[in-house]
C-alpha cells in the first residue's frame, strides 16, 4: 500500500468471521487499487500496471473470485459485494465506460459464481453534479449485471437529501434496481484532535444540523429514514 491503511483478504476474513458469529452479513468492498479509491484517485494496482483491458479484466475476475472463495471457505456470510468504490467514470486506471464495464462485469461474474445469493452493488458519488442518470444509462446500455445502485452522501459536498432522493428514485423506477446510501457521515465536534486540518470547520455545518452530538444523531436518523421510506 501507500500508507493509507491496509485491509487485505486475511483481515477481511477475520472481520467477516466475527460478523457472521453475531448474525450479521458482510459487505465486501473491492477498491481494485493499492490505495483507497474515490472519484479523484482510481490508481491501478502496481501488480496490474501495463495490462491491456483483456488481461486486466481477467485479473479482476480471478482476484475477486479468489477473495470470495477464501471468505466462503471460512464460513463468512456475504450479503453484498461492491464492485469498485465511487467509480465516477474511472475504475482501476480505466477512464472510459467501454473498458470500465468489462471490469464491473468481471467482478459481478465472480460474485455470482461464489455467492449467488449476494447482491452486487455499483458505487458512485457526487449526486450534486447530476450525472447519476448518465451512469445508470451506461450500465443499462452495456447490460452490466448488478442489483444495487449505491451512492455516497456527505452533506457538506453532495447537495440536499431531496436531490439525492429524486435521483435515486428515478433510477430505481426506470431500471428496477435497488438503491442505497453506501457511505455517509456527519461531524459532532469541530475540535482538532489529530493535528491535521479539519475538513469541516465550526461554522461549516449544514442548515438544520449543528455540529454537535445531537446534530450528528439527527442527520444520521434523517438519512436512514430517507433511504428506507422515500426512495
Amino acid at each position: 500500500g501507500y500508507g493509507g491503511g491496509n485491509c487485505d483478504i486475511a483481515n477481511a476474513v477475520e472481520i467477516g468471521k466475527r460478523a457472521t458469529q453475531y448474525g450479521m452479513k458482510l459487505l465486501v468492498n473491492f477498491h481494485y487499487s493499492d490505495f483507497w479509491a474515490d472519484p479523484g484517485k482510481q490508481m491501478v494496482p502496481k501488480a496490474w500496471q501495463g495490462m491491456e483491458i483483456e488481461e486486466k479484466t481477467e485479473a479482476v475476475y480471478q482476484y475477486t473470485k479468489d477473495c470470495l472463495e477464501q471468505l466462503k471457505a471460512a464460513g463468512v456470510d456475504v450479503g453484498m459485494v461492491q464492485v469498485g468504490n465511487e467509480t465516477n467514470q474511472y475504475l482501476c486506471g480505466e477512464k472510459i465506460w467501454f473498458n470500465i464495464q468489462y471490469l464491473m462485469q468481471a467482478g459481478a461474474k465472480a460474485t455470482r459464481e461464489v455467492y449467488p445469493e449476494a447482491l452486487v452493488a455499483l458505487h458512485f458519488a457526487n449526486p450534486e453534479k447530476g450525472a447519476y442518470a448518465t451512469y445508470a444509462k451506461k450500465m443499462d446500455y452495456y447490460q452490466v449485471d448488478y442489483d444495487v445502485f449505491a451512492s455516497s452522501y456527505y452533506p457538506y459536498w453532495h447537495g440536499s437529501l431531496d436531490n439525492l432522493t429524486s435521483l435515486l428514485t428515478t433510477i430505481a423506477d426506470t431500471y428496477g434496481k435497488k438503491v442505497m446510501v453506501m457511505e455517509t457521515s456527519y461531524a459532532y465536534t469541530a475540535a482538532d484532535t489529530d493535528f491535521y486540518a479539519n475538513t469541516v470547520s465550526a461554522g461549516g455545518g449544514v442548515d438544520g444540523y449543528p455540529i454537535s452530538e445531537q446534530g450528528q444523531a439527527d442527520f444520521v436518523r434523517d438519512v436512514v429514514d430517507t433511504a428506507v421510506n422515500a426512495m
